[in-house]
């Protein structure tokens, strides 16, 4: 019954400009609550008090709060995919590796930091509410994204099996900056981490013995 319960979504789709708006407004609400108070905190009737719409107005839309969770994992999917659709664009391929994975570490950190706390529960709640196969198909769309560019990119690869190389690339970044995120730890502010993912990925990636300039990758001098 769990199973079949956690793939439920929304009750109704909000069509009109009114319903729409309360369910914006119940998935920000919720976002509220998980950031200052926890998912405990996030009852059915403690969202529809922060979202200012009663409770029956909730369950019109969304069976339960698996459904919301659900539904915020499938905002911050389409929020993260067009952050990298954008980020590893064709028109990008002119800029040097330390900028383009810059850009995409930093704006994925940026993603994190604007709701800490719905994050941390996808990370530890998102296999249990979501659909397996929505979140495979979000992986497999972002590794053919970073795939497509490695392909594309004039710069000179270290591995030279680009389609495990986009596998490991994704999965590395993802699971060091949500690890960062549920553990918090001491001494690793965003801007560190972001400089440390960001010289791990172009170490991966990125052939240190290059002479080309337009290439070449300058690490940092160690901290």
């Amino acid at each position: 019954m769990k199973a079949a319960r956690s793939k439920t979504i929304v009750r109704k789709e909000p069509r009109q400009a009114r319903a729409q708006a309360t369910v914006g407004a119940i998935l920000e609400a919720t976002v509220q609550i998980l950031d200052r108070e926890g998912l405990e905190a996030a009852t059915m009737a403690h969202i529809a008090e922060v979202a200012g719409v009663s409770v029956g107005s909730i369950y019109q839309y969304f069976s339960h709060r698996d459904a919301i969770l659900n539904a915020l994992q499938d905002r911050e999917f389409a929020r993260a995919l067009t952050l990298v659709q954008e980020l590893l664009a064709d028109g990008n391929l002119a800029q040097t590796p330390r900028q383009t994975v810059t850009a995409v570490v930093r704006g994925l950190a940026q993603l994190y930091r604007v709701c800490p706390g719905l994050h941390r529960v996808l990370t530890i709640e998102g296999l249990r509410v979501a659909q397996a196969d929505r979140v495979h198909a979000f992986d497999l769309r972002v590794i053919e994204i970073v795939r497509h560019f490695l392909r594309a990119s004039s710069a000179p690869m270290r591995p030279k099996n680009l389609d495990a190389a986009a596998f490991v690339v994704v999965q590395a970044v993802r699971a060091t900056m949500l690890a960062c995120l549920l553990e918090r730890p001491p001494g690793l502010d965003e801007e560190t981490l972001i400089q440390e993912v960001v010289d791990l990925v172009l170490c991966y990636l990125v052939r240190q013995d290059s002479t080309d300039a337009g290439v070449l990758v300058a690490l940092p001098a160690r901290r």
